[in-house]
């Protein structure tokens, strides 16, 4: 996989950068927190990270990180040799969150791991597959020139939006306060389990029975927690794994659709609308 790392102001209130690299000896890297919202997108990492020289914790999965920070701050980031590190991050400052409709205070409300001062707030959540998509989306834009910007510009807003939403339903959205602990404990199961058998479904009769909820409440909890049906969950996961594969440029569009459990014209379908781009784009037709 070639290696590339980049960061630009796509327009004058966002700023957007994105890496691919493995590094072949320890790296450390110091920078000015971002002071307003960052949004860190991890699709692969090691690392151990610290801000204002406090206690390091460590980055070793894929995962989300919401960072608020007020005032002047220095992180300092240690990467680890030999492993691929790949993310993306997005920046926006307090003025343009509010004038795109973030609610700072609300997402600092919904909890997180304070570092430093409480003028930080790092809060890490799972890597859903409409984020990974998203992200790997960014990192293999295909476009050039003004275009690329628009793109990216569209992107980076929208990865921030289903961040933020998914922070803020964590949070207590109406929908979560309507469930008990223990339903939510349960559809949280079902998901990771609708997800873990992406290629191969189980029936909604025995994601229910796996998870001890009858089907109703495993449909309507479902779409209202998590904003999407089962068999839409499902779908999101097939068609995330078939992006990733394409974008290596390891696998043809045959045997990607194939590994993802689709026909090949079907799948080019369902690609196209998801990504806004066929697969013979990504992949080696």
């Amino acid at each position: 996989m070639a290696e590339t790392c980049w960061s630009r102001h796509i327009v004058s209130d966002m700023t957007l950068s994105a890496g691919s690299r493995v590094h072949s000896d320890y790296l450390d890297v110091r920078e000015p927190v971002f002071e307003g919202l960052q949004v860190i997108v991890s699709l692969s990492a090691r690392l151990s990270a610290s801000i204002d020289g406090q206690r390091p914790f460590d980055v070793a999965d894929a995962g989300v990180y919401l960072v608020l920070a007020a005032g002047r701050h220095e992180g300092r980031d240690r990467f680890a040799p030999g492993t691929l590190q790949r993310y993306v991050k997005i920046g926006i400052d307090r003025q343009a969150a509010q004038r795109h409709g973030l609610d700072l205070e609300r997402i600092a409300q919904a909890g997180g791991e304070r570092l430093g001062t409480d003028a930080i707030i790092v809060r890490r959540q799972p890597l859903t597959p409409s984020l990974r998509a998203i992200a790997s989306q960014i990192l293999t834009c295909p476009l050039d020139g003004g275009l690329r910007d628009l793109y990216l510009a569209g992107k980076g807003l929208e990865l921030t939006a289903i961040a933020t939403r998914q922070a803020l339903a964590v949070a207590g959205r109406p929908a979560a306060r309507r469930w008990s602990a223990g339903d939510i404990e349960r559809l949280e199961q079902a998901r990771a389990l609708a997800t873990a058998h992406a290629h191969a479904p189980l029936t909604l009769d025995q994601l229910a029975r796996r998870v001890g909820v009858n089907v109703k409440k495993l449909t309507s909890g479902f779409r209202e927690l998590f904003g999407t049906s089962v068999f839409g969950h499902v779908q999101e996961v097939r068609l995330a794994e078939a992006h990733r594969m394409l974008s290596t440029g390891a696998y043809s569009v045959s045997e990607v659709a194939c590994h993802v459990g689709y026909a090949i014209p079907h799948f080019s379908t369902l690609f196209r609308k998801r990504f806004g781009l066929p697969p013979s784009q990504l992949g080696q037709g």
